[in-house]
């Protein structure tokens, strides 16, 4: 398997992290689901034949999008969830940028300092299109503060539990499966 990272034009290409969210995945089946960055399409076209409506955003040129192109997946060119209604999707899922970092050079990669801001995001506008009963998952790096994630994540009322990780020579991947609590 061929390990690919973001070119210079800033899209992101699949490579093991995208493996790891999309075999996390693999279970995950019902109504409408969400894809927070889209990508390259192949996390989210995995998953379109297991839900009724599939839908992904991004924010990237129409022509790049393009590329993206899955079947059975409405793509759309947005600013993470902000262009859906609340409580809209049973499944909502991202691959953030994570990388810890002083500035932003790269936004592909860069998840602010800590690593973990950029998901916070993310997580913020998930949460508001999550349907009751649904679940986001998330894939982070621990070169970030995952603690902080977690914390931050406990403390939104959240329940918190890895679903899936991975260890590379570099870093460990993890996937996180985060609910409402009842």
């Amino acid at each position: 398997m061929e390990v690919v990272g973001p070119p210079r034009g800033g899209r992101y290409l699949p490579a093991e992290d995208t493996y790891l969210l999309r075999d996390a995945l693999l279970g995950c089946s019902g109504g409408a689901c969400l894809e927070i960055g889209f990508g390259t399409g192949a996390v989210v076209s995995s998953l379109a034949r297991r839900f009724e409506t599939a839908a992904a955003t991004d924010v990237m040129p129409l022509d790049e999008a393009r590329l993206s192109r899955a079947p059975g997946v409405d793509l759309v060119l947005a600013d993470r969830a902000a262009c859906f209604r609340e409580a809209s999707f049973d499944l909502v899922f991202f691959n953030p940028p994570y990388v810890p970092s002083d500035g932003v050079s790269d936004t592909a990669v860069d998840g602010g300092e800590g690593g973990v801001e950029v998901p916070a995001r993310f997580l913020e506008e998930a949460l508001r299109v999550l349907a009751p009963g649904g679940q986001v998952m998330v894939l982070l790096s621990g070169e970030g503060d995952l603690g902080a994630f977690e914390a931050r994540c406990r403390s939104a009322g959240l329940e918190v539990e890895r679903a899936a990780e991975r260890r590379l020579f570099y870093e460990t991947l993890v996937v996180y499966r985060l609910r409402r609590q009842a």
